[in-house]
């Protein structure tokens, strides 16, 4: 009688938590987390249901783990780009452009994370993502930091501007992943390069506006719609 050694055991769980991974990963993109059964993952991989259920708990783990190793990938991305421009602005630049190509190369993982359900195992998506997002959010404002303060930029320390620039370019990418390359639309790469030097430029000359005049200007609004 043959028996099979640890090795080969524990290489064939990993092939098979990855078939689960890879097939949970698409059928979440293509038709929504929601309408997505335990059932129709393992059918889909030629196993029963009681299969998964070796590797995890249920259908929300599943996306926990998807959504981990996207971020993952994000992060080594943005660390192997940040290494190749030794100079902070130039970093900054091809970082923001390697997040963008990031989510346009991998629309499937990008939607698994960002557009899962709302209720992420009793946390809302914004901060489930968020904390999940921490490590390269944090890398991002670091290298912001620095930049701001290498081209001697004002408000080089504020956070919001950072989040104006993070989320203008995050935005993007997330455009580009639900529109996909339209006939007749402006080139990516074109949209992409005008974005990044509109806001460098801003940065230079428009001031952070105080919280005071944000305040009033929504509030003059909102008086004037009722």
């Amino acid at each position: 009688m043959t028996t099979t050694s640890p090795s080969r055991r524990l290489e064939r769980k990993e092939r098979l938590r990855g078939e689960i991974l890879a097939a949970a990963g698409k059928m979440f993109a293509d038709r929504g987390y929601e309408a997505v059964t335990l059932r129709e993952i393992a059918k889909e991989i030629g196993y029963t249901h009681a299969v998964i259920y070796q590797h995890f708990p249920d259908k929300w783990h599943v996306l926990a783990e998807l959504s981990r190793e996207t971020i993952e990938l994000m992060i080594q991305n943005f660390d192997a780009t940040a290494a190749k421009h030794p100079a902070p602005k130039e970093r900054l630049f091809a970082t923001s452009r390697g997040l963008i190509q990031f989510c346009i190369d991998h629309p499937q993982q990008f939607r698994n994370v960002w557009f899962g359900p709302e209720n992420r195992n009793g946390v809302r998506a914004g901060q489930y993502i968020d904390d999940l997002g921490a490590p390269l959010f944090a890398r991002f404002v670091q290298l912001f930091f620095d930049v701001a303060k290498s081209e001697k930029l004002p408000n080089r320390d504020d956070i919001v501007i950072a989040h104006t620039w993070w989320f203008t370019i995050f935005g993007l990418a997330t455009l580009f992943v639900i529109q996909g390359v339209v006939p007749g639309l402006s080139d990516q790469t074109l949209v992409t390069e005008q974005t990044i030097a509109t806001l460098w430029a801003g940065l230079q000359t428009v001031p952070r506006l105080p919280k005071s005049a944000i305040s009033k200007r929504y509030s003059r609004s909102s008086a004037i719609k009722q």
